[in-house]
Order: structure tokens, then C-alpha cells, then sequence
């Protein structure tokens, strides 16, 4: 009997060495499984950290992302690996978050208001679009959750409008500076053309008056009311001094013959009577005459247009 019971107990003995032995090994499995995961991750956050180009980085964390995806899919799993690849994708976000913050960064422009160069801002404003542009393409990746790449989104979008606003501004004031530049150049071009045109050029409601470049300087014209009783007319005495040459004069009459209860012959007694006659004005009342002095003024080369 006693020894019926020592060869039980014996068996116990053996089979619970047994167990421990098994979970033992079962156990050592396991941490090397892990040890063997964890240190392949630490490869890869290796590479990464030693990765030059940044197009090599994001297809690093695309890969990883797709092994983490895969190994928390797998049944054989282990919580330290899954807290290792965690770690992992969170660090190498962290360094593309970077990357955003500091770019977003570089091409805020604080006093925006103030700011009067339109080429700075286009370029900052340029830089920002692409930054967009870069993290639509990568948001999947770098960023944990939707509503982070939002926040960014919206905040590049509101730096972005306000620029637009402000070239908006400086481009309608410098389009308004450049249309008041234009028009004071128009202007000053327009009255020393009138003052250069005076030097040769006479103008009044009834005739024009022009002469040779060369006269200018040299040439005059004085008005006298020439009336008569109910006649009314005006005399325009011109005279020439050239420089070179010998001087001369006209006088041009102008009559108003509207009133037509006026003899003619009214009409003729003021003026001279070597007056040669130019002829009426468009308007049909008044009469145009001319006489001549010296070496002339219209025969030495001026010319009369009626009105």
C-alpha cells in the first residue's frame, strides 16, 4: 500500500515538471517571437531615422502601417509588438507633423495688413498651396485620425483666403495708382501739346488761325471791339516778327449780320475798304473779312479756317 502511494505521488511529480516544463517552453517561445518582431520594427524605425529623402520616409510609414494593419489582423499577436508598432507610427507621424507645423510656420505673415510687396506674398501663399496639396496626397498616412487633418486643412485654408484678400487689395490700389499715373502723363502730355500747339495755333468761336513752326515767338494777335452803332463786329490784328525776314501784318474782320433790317451798306462802314472777304461762318451770321500789311501775314504763310 505504501508503495502503491509513493508511485502516485511520483507520477504527480513527474506530470507537474511536465507542465511547467511545457508552459516554460511555451513561454520562451513567445518572447522570442516578440524579441524577433520588435527587433525587425527597430530595423525599419532605424531606416527611417537615417532615411535622407523624405519620399523614402512616407513610403517607409505607408509600408508600416500596412504590417501593423496586417499584424493586429493575425491571430498570432502579442500586445508588446502591437504597442511597439504603435510607438513606432506615432514617432514617425510626429516627424511629418513637424514638417507641416514648420512650413506652415515659414509662411505665416503676421501683420499681413501691412504688408505692401505683393511678390512676397504670392510666393508665401504659393508655398502654403503646395503644402495643401501635400497633405491631401498623405493625410491617410501621416495623420491618426480625420478630424487632425481637418484642423490643418482649415487653418492653411484660412491663411491662403486672407493673402488672396490682401493682393486683392494691393492689386486694386496699384491698378488705381497706375490708371491716376496714366492720366496725370496723358494730362501733362496733353497741355504741352496745347502749349506747343499755341506757339503756332489761334482759335476763337468764328476761325482758326495756324502758322509756320518756325514763327513761334515771333507772332502776336490783339482784339478790339470794331462795333458801330447797332453793328456789331470784332477786329483781330496780327502781326509777324520773324527772326529772319521782313514783318507783316493782317487784321480780320468779323461782322454779325444776323440782323437783317441792317442795311448792307451799314455793314460796310466798318471795315476798310480793301477788306477781301473770307467768307460767313456755319452758322450763317457772321461775315469774315481780311486785309493785309507789310510783307502779309496769311500770304507769308499763315493759314484761316472758318468755324
Amino acid at each position: 500500500m505504501k508503495a502503491k502511494i509513493i508511485g502516485v505521488i511520483v507520477v504527480v511529480v513527474i506530470l507537474l515538471c511536465g507542465g511547467a516544463g511545457y508552459f516554460l517552453y511555451q513561454g520562451n517561445v513567445k518572447q522570442e517571437a516578440i524579441d524577433k518582431k520588435i527587433e525587425e520594427i527597430s530595423g525599419v524605425e532605424k531606416k527611417f531615422s537615417t532615411s535622407e529623402k523624405r519620399e523614402d520616409r512616407i513610403n517607409i510609414l505607408k509600408t508600416i502601417l500596412a504590417d501593423m494593419d496586417g499584424y493586429n489582423r493575425s491571430k498570432d499577436k502579442y500586445k508588446e509588438v502591437s504597442e511597439k508598432y504603435e510607438s513606432f507610427v506615432s514617432s514617425m507621424r510626429g516627424e511629418f507633423l513637424k514638417e507641416y507645423d514648420a512650413s506652415i510656420k515659414e509662411n505665416t505673415i503676421d501683420d499681413i495688413d501691412n504688408l505692401e510687396d505683393i511678390e512676397t506674398i504670392n510666393t508665401n501663399k504659393d508655398n502654403l498651396n503646395e503644402l495643401l496639396s501635400l497633405i491631401e496626397s498623405e493625410k491617410k498616412y501621416t495623420f491618426s485620425k480625420e478630424s487632425e487633418s481637418g484642423q490643418y486643412i482649415q487653418k492653411i485654408d484660412s491663411l491662403i483666403e486672407s493673402y488672396s484678400g490682401r493682393i486683392e487689395v494691393l492689386e486694386e490700389a496699384q491698378k488705381k495708382a497706375e490708371e491716376e499715373a496714366q492720366k496725370k502723363a496723358e494730362e501733362e502730355a496733353q497741355r504741352k501739346a496745347e502749349e506747343e500747339r499755341a506757339k503756332t495755333h489761334y482759335e476763337n468761336e468764328y476761325f482758326s488761325v495756324d502758322v509756320p513752326a518756325d514763327w513761334a515767338g515771333s507772332w502776336s494777335v490783339e482784339v478790339q471791339n470794331n462795333s458801330l452803332g447797332r453793328i456789331q463786329s470784332t477786329a483781330y490784328t496780327f502781326s509777324c516778327h520773324p527772326q529772319n525776314g521782313s514783318g507783316g501784318g493782317a487784321t480780320v474782320y468779323v461782322l454779325d449780320m444776323s440782323d437783317t433790317s441792317i442795311p448792307l451798306t451799314e455793314y460796310a462802314r466798318t471795315i476798310p475798304s480793301t477788306c477781301e472777304e473770307i467768307g460767313f461762318t456755319s452758322s450763317g451770321n457772321f461775315d469774315v473779312f481780311k486785309t493785309e500789311a507789310g510783307a502779309g501775314f496769311f500770304s507769308y504763310g499763315a493759314t484761316i479756317t472758318l468755324k
